[in-house]
């Protein structure tokens, strides 16, 4: 369980360990099972039958784990890996009593194959034990190697070539796995960072968005009930009276948004409105809080049309698609100018505007003009996950962060490359000069890949054609039969193109991989040769690039899917904060509607007769409906409280959270608020009191009566 649990939050980890010994199962059929097949057996010590299934099980359990990887947990992948590394050092060890290499007992060159082969080993040590281990089982390794080696007679050029490559192929993958580990480790941290402050944001929208819905339920209508109350007179008394039954029947109106297309039907039926409804195959699903800003807005203009644009055509059209969705609501109408509407009025600012606005994607618009009629645009686009730059183009897995072991990594190709060479040039030919020539094209072409130098595209090219142009230079130099030990370069050239592969141009790397091998079948077919030798070191070459070229493609993917299952975890944990915090807010203000204005407007509304302290009750009502969705985070219970009793007293009270989307400490509310509430109940006849930006030189401003006072923290 706490296996699943840390699986299900680091998923980038967990999808780099499952290709990294995917990778390591590939190198094992490859590198095992072809190679095996056709390995030379002369010279080899007779190994006793256990020594030989405790071997073959090394291998085997890394095959097992790299293929059921992509159902494997974590730990279980971790472990996996740790048995498989454990059985080959169980191996390697035992081979040495087996060998006769204590004794002095064996024969030179008798080292088998099997363990000489450590790429994939390498990578299982990094996956079970990370960077440290994969180096420390490295060093061991090589250690053991030139031990028995010079115990059982010393290296032939073939043994120096084969040990020399097989030890920067675990020196480089070393480098790409921790690589590829500690990028996985820091996407899944910024991930959970971004997780977090999705919740944030999203509590603190889904608060704003749920105020601006009060302030559309507590629209005109509510307030110009609650304002026609406390101006009563025996005169006003029918109307206040029907104000007040409309009023409590929006407050009792269900709001739900289970089936937001049957609300809008139903709208635009009891408007006496057109529908028209569009949408494409697989249309988008909006979110509730989506639906529900549209609905929001879709009532007020329809009543906005209703009331004030005489008799006219009224439409509405909803066209959806799959990414995005427009709501129009139309009439023919007298129109009206923007200057004619009282700032004072909520229905267009906040019900329409506000609403929409205070959804992400969400954008609202009324336009109109006298005697031209008024239109309602209310459109909504599903945020993109955006397009990330294909592998060719995307940045490769630079290994600027694991400088140690990338630099290490660079001395240890130098060193044994340099060795093969100096070695080649006293062994192989007789032109001593031609195998550093070589040697020297190998090291300028591993010198064009450093990431440091200037047009990346046309160095990548131009290593590859000098990498290529080095072995076709090798293979025509070096005399016949070709060995393994003579084609060092190959190998060394391998290196480079998985070089060309970090900087993100696989396809350039595999591409110079098919050169290479169809050059070496050019000379095996023009030129005597070993079978075994060209095959052994074809197959070392091509598992070198290819899992190297695999892992870097792996990093780029696995950065491009993360970044979408982040954004995804983004967008759910937004979306849970939003419902959470809307519905609390929601909540307090349907308490705050049945404790206040619907109990007392459906006494006005039955027609009872309102007194002095009825009209200030209707006073301190309305200015604290409307406190729910100006005061923001002023909604303190005790600065509340105090501007109900300084209505009641005939004190114009307005509490106004101006500080927008800037982040304010909650603490530093707080003491906004009794600071305010002290002089509020100084006030006698007006108090404003304003929360400021938190880039302004003070916290909050207060009107006391005509003074001004600020508040510093």
């Amino acid at each position: 369980m706490a296996d699943s649990g840390r699986s299900q939050g680091h998923p980038a980890e967990l999808a780099t360990l499952r290709i990294l010994l995917l990778g390591v199962a590939v190198a094992v059929i490859f590198s095992a099972v072809v190679t095996s097949a056709v390995a030379d057996p002369r010279g080899r010590v007779e190994l006793p039958g256990w020594l030989v299934a405790l071997t073959t099980s090394a291998f085997a359990v890394l095959l097992v784990v790299g293929v059921a990887a992509p159902w494997l947990g974590a730990r279980a992948l971790r472990r996996g890996a740790a048995t498989g590394v454990a059985l080959f050092f169980a191996a390697l060890v035992l081979f040495a009593p087996v060998s006769g290499a204590l004794t002095g007992t064996g024969s030179g060159g008798t080292l088998p194959w099997a363990l000489t082969t450590f790429g994939g080993f390498a990578v299982a040590a990094v996956v079970a034990g990370g960077a440290r281990l994969g180096w420390t089982s490295t060093v061991v390794w090589v250690c053991l190697v030139v031990l028995y080696r010079l115990l059982l007679g010393g290296y032939s050029m073939i043994g120096l070539a084969n040990d020399a490559q097989a030890l920067m192929t675990a020196a480089a993958l070393c480098v790409i796995a921790a690589h590829a580990l500690r990028t996985s480790r820091e996407l899944d941290a910024a991930a959970g960072r971004a997780e977090q402050f999705a919740a944030e944001q999203g509590a603190a929208r889904g608060r704003l968005a749920a105020r601006a819905r009060v302030a559309a339920f507590v629209h005109d209508e509510v307030l110009a009930a609650l304002r026609g109350a406390a101006e009563y007179t025996p005169d006003t008394a029918t109307a206040v009276q029907s104000q007040a039954r409309r009023a409590a029947a929006m407050i009792d109106a269900d709001r739900d948004v289970s089936d937001w297309i049957e609300q809008l039907r139903a709208m635009a039926a009891d408007a006496g409105a057109d529908l028209q409804i569009n949408c494409v195959p697989q249309a988008l699903v909006p979110r509730r809080d989506v639906a529900e800003a549209m609905l929001i807005a879709t009532r007020q203009a329809l009543d906005n049309s209703v009331r004030h644009a005489g008799p006219c055509r009224r439409s509405v059209r909803l066209e959806v698609g799959g990414s995005d969705l427009l709501l129009r609501i139309a009439d023919d109408g007298i129109g009206f100018s923007a200057e004619s509407i009282r700032p004072g009025r909520m229905g267009v600012t906040a019900s329409i505007v506000g609403a929409m606005r205070d959804v992400a994607g969400g954008t609202g618009r009324v336009t109109s003009e006298p005697k031209h009629g008024t239109t309602v645009e209310l459109r909504w686009a599903e945020a993109s996950d955006g397009e990330d730059d294909d592998v060719a183009g995307t940045p490769g897995p630079t290994l600027d962060g694991d400088r140690v072991g990338a630099f290490v990594a660079t001395v240890l190709f130098v060193a044994t490359q340099t060795l093969v060479a100096v070695a080649a040039s006293v062994t192989v030919t007789d032109s001593w000069w031609m195998p550093l020539l070589i040697l020297a094209g190998i090291l300028v072409s591993a010198a064009l890949t450093l990431p440091s130098l200037p047009a990346p595209t046309i160095r990548n090219v131009a290593t590859v054609v000098l990498a290529c142009v080095t072995v076709l230079l090798g293979l025509l130099a070096t005399p016949a039969p070709l060995t393994y030990g003579s084609a060092w370069f190959l190998p060394a050239a391998g290196f480079v193109l998985v070089a060309v592969a970090l900087n993100a141009r696989p396809v350039l790397a595999i591409c110079g991989l098919v050169v290479m091998l169809a050059m070496l079948l050019t000379h095996a077919a023009l030129r005597d040769g070993e079978a075994v030798q060209l095959v052994s070191v074809g197959v070392r070459t091509a598992t070198t690039v290819g899992l190297g070229t695999l892992l870097s493609v792996a990093i780029v993917r696995l950065r491009r899917s993360t970044r979408a299952l982040a954004r995804r975890a983004v967008t759910a944990t937004e979306q849970r904060e939003w419902d959470a915090a809307a519905r609390h807010e929601l909540e307090d203000h349907a308490a705050a509607m049945d404790d206040l204005a619907g109990p007392f407007l459906s006494r006005v509304a039955a027609g009872h007769a309102l007194d002095a302290a009825g009209r200030a009750r209707a006073r301190g009502i309305e200015g604290r409906l409307r406190d729910g969705y100006r005061a923001g985070r002023l909604l303190d219970p005790a600065l509340i409280d105090a501007a109900m009793r300084a209505r009641t007293r005939g004190v114009d009270v307005v509490l106004l959270d101006d500080a927008g989307d800037g982040r304010v400490e909650p603490a530093t509310a707080t003491a906004v608020a009794a600071w305010m509430r002290v002089l509020l109940d100084e006030a006698d006849n007006r108090f404003v009191g304003r929360l400021l930006p938190p880039d302004r030189p003070w916290a909050a401003q207060v009107l006391v009566d005509d003074r001004a006072q600020t508040y510093h923290g």
